[in-house]
């Protein structure tokens, strides 16, 4: 139980790894060099956020969506509740 936790975890890592740089490439064609102005759309969508989504048709990168983030970051807490609950070794 102890192996899936950290293997959930590990997973966890790089979903969120994979969400930081679509959240950035996403952005960053908009904002350039600024992109922290969509740093609000990281976890939640805004209004503002809702505006890439709609021309997201004229960028090579989908539209982002902070879905991304929150499954990294269940993914990362159900391996950690797997390595609480793994029984401890002697």
């Amino acid at each position: 139980m102890a192996k899936f936790g950290k293997f959930l975890i590990f997973i966890g890592f790089i979903v969120f790894g994979g969400a930081v740089a679509w959240w950035y490439l996403f952005f960053e064609q908009f904002f350039g060099e600024d992109v922290k102005q969509a740093s609000e759309c990281f976890y939640y969508t805004s209004k503002v956020c809702l505006i890439g989504q709609h021309i997201d048709f004229m960028v090579d990168i989908p539209a982002y969506s902070p879905v991304a983030l929150w499954v990294a970051a269940g993914i990362f807490a159900l391996g950690v509740l797997f390595l609480a609950l793994a029984p401890l070794r002697n």
